[in-house]
């Protein structure tokens, strides 16, 4: 049974990708899968400067998290773990895994402790400190912690709360 919810996961999103990846029209600014990802503008917590499209060419993590949220640090260990498999992998349309991680955080002290403890230093941080009312939670339909993995052309592949899933469609796409 285990192995058939595998097949079945790893086809299924073996089709969506291969649905769009065949399509030569320009996508759709959307939230689904094959649909291009809304651009947004934000600065880092260290001040930086942040345009979504400055990473294309690169597969991008929106990771949506909370300091607060006991599930989203407790996925921090193995989000870390998926960073360190694949920072440095080539993927099909899209070299190199980058996270930006966009919390929903309201105070700053929490939210720096979280990056600390957890060490999550390597990943892009994001937080204007308006929770899910924030402008890029709103504009990507967010009110709860999920991770929106993104092609190296701005599309997405895949939006799910479940890291394996995510990993999943990383294994795929950097065997191809």
């Amino acid at each position: 049974m285990k192995q058939l919810k595998l097949i079945l996961a790893t086809v299924t999103v073996g089709m969506s990708f291969l649905s769009f990846m065949i399509d030569n029209q320009e996508p759709l600014v959307g939230l689904e899968a094959g649909n291009k990802a809304p651009a947004f503008q934000a600065t880092l917590i260290d001040g930086t400067p942040f345009n979504l499209e400055n990473l294309e060419g690169k597969m991008v993590l929106l990771n949506f998290w909370a300091s607060y949220d006991a599930q989203s640090r407790m996925n921090n260990y193995y989000l870390n773990s998926l960073y360190e498999t694949y920072k440095q992998e080539r993927f099909y349309k899209g070299e190199e895994f980058v996270v930006v991680s966009i919390s929903l955080d309201r105070f700053k002290a929490p939210l720096h402790l979280a990056i600390e403890q957890d060490e999550t230093s390597d990943f892009l941080h994001i937080c204007d400190y308006e929770g899910i009312n924030s402008s890029i939670s709103t504009m990507y339909n967010i009110n709860q912690p999920v991770n929106i993995l993104i092609d190296g052309e701005g599309r997405i592949v895949n939006k799910d709360v479940k890291y394996s899933q995510i990993e999943k469609s990383l294994a795929f796409l950097s065997a191809i």
